[in-house]
């Protein structure tokens, strides 16, 4: 069950620069189209989220867990995804340039259409 609500997080992000969602349960809720450029996601669980068409750019979600999460259209782009559980996610169509994916599992996930360079 997430700790925050959809309007909650909206609010997050629209009065802070760089939100700090670090350690945040995020799982399930719907996510999508949000500008999470330059957020702190370290130790996120974003697990079956819908961050379809998110803006993620420069953000950073180290060991998150991504566990079947919807990321359609997201731009990762310079993300840091580090060490982050993608088992099963859908990164279909995802702008993935530059963003880094050291260590993380993606076992299962959907990669078609995925663009950029993983690091």
């Amino acid at each position: 069950m997430a700790d925050l609500t959809r309007k909650e997080v909206i609010m997050i992000l629209a009065t802070a620069t760089n939100a700090r969602l670090s350690g945040v349960d995020l799982s399930g809720l719907d996510l999508s189209g949000l500008n999470f450029s330059g957020a702190d996601l370290i130790l996120a669980n974003l697990s079956e989220a819908n961050l379809s068409y998110a803006y993620m750019r420069g953000a950073h979600i180290e060991d998150a867990k991504l566990e079947r999460t919807i990321l359609v259209n997201v731009n990762l782009k310079e993300a840091s995804l580090k060490g982050s559980n993608l088992k099963g996610a859908d990164l279909s169509n995802a702008n993935l340039t530059d963003a880094n994916l050291f260590g993380a599992d993606l076992t299962g996930a959907n990669l078609t259409g995925a663009k950029g360079v993983v690091r």
